[in-house]
């Protein structure tokens, strides 16, 4: 059988529809209405000759077939865009210096940095990974040119623009959940305290600080072996981690969100630059894989 040559669009349309889990979102995602994704969708289908994705009253999955081009087709858009970009980017030249949190500095994301050297080879990039508000008073004293970094609440203006992400109860199978539970924690001022507290006071539920770390390798080591529970975001669950829920006894915690930050004070060209397309990029970095294929990954979106 021949399959007709593929079409940028198509595979958008298919993509967005793989990782939003169905076609409405997958609209809102493309700024395209849902008639024209479903169209599009067929279209695909019709020109790979096999279904891409089974159907019925409630539910949406991926075909063996689907499974098959929604591998390629992510590579294939990836590729697209970044030559896209570095047709269109202008010549810069310099050193930018940014922050990350820790449980956020994944590949998936820092791969957005390397590719923004891929594409701007005259520049240096350096990177810190910190807690937000190392970030948050980094930037302050303009010892880093941009950071992501948790939204506080003590902020008077949020930023227009954010990603929000879920936070987990995470523990080991062989965890002890009888009160006092045993918490792992990150220490102040981490906001994640605040929210852990005010969720098992509501819950009546007891608790005692057996592990304080400022890692979140350290708290995901001590998760793994049993040694507590731990409030983590969806960046740092690992496999083999258990999420508890309200069946389980414990409140649906709040999401965290972060933002894109700058200096107040004069930035570079490549700040400018960085700054204008990160939102853009943020949003294709972090997307789930596909959603339909059952994949769990971080739950993340630019809202």
């Amino acid at each position: 059988m021949t399959i007709g040559r593929f079409n940028i669009e198509l595979l958008e349309a298919f993509v967005a529809v793989a990782e939003s889990g169905n076609v409405t979102r997958a609209g809102s995602r493309l700024n395209r209405t849902q008639p024209c994704v479903s169209t599009q969708l067929k279209r695909l289908e019709e020109r790979v000759g096999k279904a891409l994705i089974e159907r019925n009253a409630r539910t949406m999955n991926l075909t063996a077939a689907g499974r098959i081009l929604y591998q390629h087709a992510t590579e294939i858009l990836r590729s697209h865009e970044e030559a896209r970009l570095r047709l269109a980017a202008p010549e810069l030249t310099g050193t930018v210096h940014v922050g990350l949190p820790e449980w956020y500095a994944t590949d998936k994301l820092q791969s957005i940095f390397c590719n923004f050297v891929k594409i701007h080879p005259h520049v240096k990039l350096e990177l810190t990974v910190a807690d937000s508000a190392t970030l948050h008073d980094m930037l302050a004293r303009n010892e880093i040119n941009l950071a992501i970094a948790l939204v506080s609440s003590s902020e008077k203006s949020k930023p227009a623009e954010t990603v929000e992400e879920a936070l987990h109860w995470a523990v080991s199978e062989d965890c002890t959940l009888t009160d006092p539970l045993p918490l792992i924690l990150f220490p102040e001022p981490c906001p994640f305290r605040e929210m852990v507290f005010s969720a098992l006071a509501w819950a009546g539920r007891q608790w005692y600080e057996r592990i304080t770390t400022t890692s979140v390798a350290a708290a995901q080591v001590a998760v793994r072996s049993g040694a507590g529970i731990c409030c983590l975001p969806s960046g740092a669950l690992l496999d083999g981690f258990k999420v508890l829920k309200e069946q389980h006894g414990f409140p649906a915690l709040p999401a965290t969100e972060l933002a894109i930050y700058t200096p107040s004070t004069n930035q570079s060209p490549i700040v400018d630059y960085l700054e204008e397309h990160l939102n853009a990029l943020l949003q294709s970095a972090t997307a789930p894989h596909s959603a339909l294929a059952g994949k769990i990954q971080p739950d993340l979106r630019v809202v």
